[in-house]
């Protein structure tokens, strides 16, 4: 599930974690979080390199992969900074994913969610949950309709519970758009994911291209128009730019982002992982 929230300043999040965690048992908490999850990090990269060893080995890409880990790095202009670690496995009609969130300023959050995901000859539909850490409770739900020519549709709803959000789209929200996607998997489409509840104009519309290369090399770009009211009265009108590249098992993403969530924050974003 692409985690969308209602974008919430610093100031807004640091009172809203107080009020969850204080003291020591705060510090203990993420101690031990953080140690799990560097444990479960060490394993799964074991996995992951022998895994590509093999496939290398064998001279051929085998089954796509059921797990996907990816860390990420986030640069605030504002000098703090922010670190992920998410575990995903995909099931034969699902997929599940754990994850851990750091920020420097002392934001801390653990999420889990599960999705469903149906396709048929001509349409599609995900519906998702999300839980976090700080009392969030999130769904989506996602639909295609057509072949190589589909349209796009889908919907967002949150307790509003703070919620620092990964996906930079707003969270409360409709989906609308369209695309094309031709037999080898390449697309191209255009779709607009806009704030229905906050009253906020919050409206990223996105135009999304990949393309499949060959040897195994993918590409993909997705630039964002961002256009709505954002903290303390901020007017949003920028353009947000993320770039993917996958090889065989591994990935990178580089973005960069004038206004975060829609905040006076510009972020530079970096993310790497495997599928194994």
């Amino acid at each position: 599930m692409a985690s969308f929230t209602p974008p919430l300043g610093t100031c807004d999040l640091r009172r809203q974690a107080a009020t969850h965690v204080s003291g020591n048992h705060r510090v203990c908490a993420v101690l031990v979080h953080w140690t799990a999850l560097a444990i479960l990090l060490i394993a799964c990269l074991r996995m992951g390199i022998a895994a590509s060893a093999q496939e290398a080995d064998a001279g051929k890409p085998s089954a796509p992969p059921p797990n996907k880990l990816t860390l990420a790095y986030y640069d605030f202009s504002s000098g703090k900074g922010g670190m992920d670690i998410n575990l995903r496995h995909t099931f034969k009609s699902s997929t599940g994913w754990i994850a851990g969130y750091h920020q420097t300023d002392g934001f801390d959050q653990a999420r889990m969610g599960y999705e469903y995901d149906y396709h048929g000859d001509w349409l599609t539909v995900v519906p998702s949950v999300q839980v976090a850490t700080h009392g969030f409770l999130g769904v989506t739900l996602y639909g295609e309709a057509g072949r190589r020519f589909f349209g796009i549709g889908g919907m967002g709803r949150t307790n509003l519970h703070a919620y620092w959000n990964l996906g930079f789209d707003p969270n409360d929200y409709v989906q609308f758009g369209a695309g094309y996607r031709d037999a080898a998997g390449n697309t191209v489409s255009l779709y607009a994911i806009r704030d229905d509840r906050l009253d906020t104009g919050q409206t990223n519309t996105h135009l999304f291209f990949r393309r499949h290369l060959a040897d195994t090399w993918r590409l993909t770009l997705d630039v964002v128009s961002e256009r709505g009211d954002g903290d303390n009265g901020l007017a949003v009108r920028s353009w947000a730019v993320s770039v993917d590249v996958d090889w065989r098992r591994w990935f990178l993403r580089v973005a960069e982002d004038p206004h975060v969530n829609y905040t006076p924050d510009r972020q530079l974003r970096v993310a790497t992982g495997l599928r194994f």
